[in-house]
């Protein structure tokens, strides 16, 4: 008998084995395009920022943001995006002392109108309380039927955070702290 539970066990061990490997190889090709840059966060460590959101104004040109974000290596790029024509981004370790994929910056016209920081789902609840702590109970929530945000009116912009975390477990999924300029909040 004791041979027999030693061979379903080595069975059952043998087939939760094989479906990890595939769950991590669908994983894996679902995500494929996003996979460097995401070894790259867990294998090296980015710097850290503060974001200090209630300073970000859409006056502020690149040359300000860099001294707003001084010692981060931004590169900028031409983009004909939605957001901006022009983007400066950057991995990071943590902001505000909450691990942090990266931050894109994005400007229209030479000036700046978005800010983007990816949050690991695993620290969504984390930033929701540092928000919360920082700026107090949000502002603004959507309503329903619309994607779950909660938002903080800033004295230069709008300030939004995934109000539920995002990717149910999924360690590719990121949550991201969102600031737009006063000017185009609509």
């Amino acid at each position: 008998m004791a041979a027999r539970t030693e061979s379903e066990l080595e069975w059952w061990l043998k087939w939760i084995l094989a479906a990890v490997l595939v769950i991590c190889l669908v994983l894996g090709a679902l995500n494929f395009s996003r996979l460097r840059t995401y070894q790259a966060y867990f294998r090296e460590s980015g710097p850290a920022v503060s974001m200090r959101y209630e300073l970000l104004s859409h006056r502020m040109d690149e040359t300000a943001v860099r001294r707003h974000f001084e010692g981060l290596d931004l590169n900028c790029v031409f983009e004909g995006g939605p957001l901006g024509d022009r983007v400066c981004y950057a991995a990071l370790g943590s902001a505000d002392g909450v691990p942090a994929l990266g931050i894109a910056l994005f400007f229209k016209k030479g000036r700046l109108s978005h800010s983007v920081v990816q949050i690991p789902w695993w620290r969504h609840l984390r930033q929701k309380q540092q928000l919360q702590a920082r700026l107090g109970p949000p502002r603004l929530q959507s309503q329903p039927g619309q994607e779950p945000l909660l938002g903080w009116q800033l004295p230069g912009g709008l300030l939004v955070y995934n109000r539920d975390r995002i990717g149910d477990l999924n360690p590719l999924a990121w949550s991201v702290v969102m600031w737009t300029a006063r000017e185009l909040v609509r």
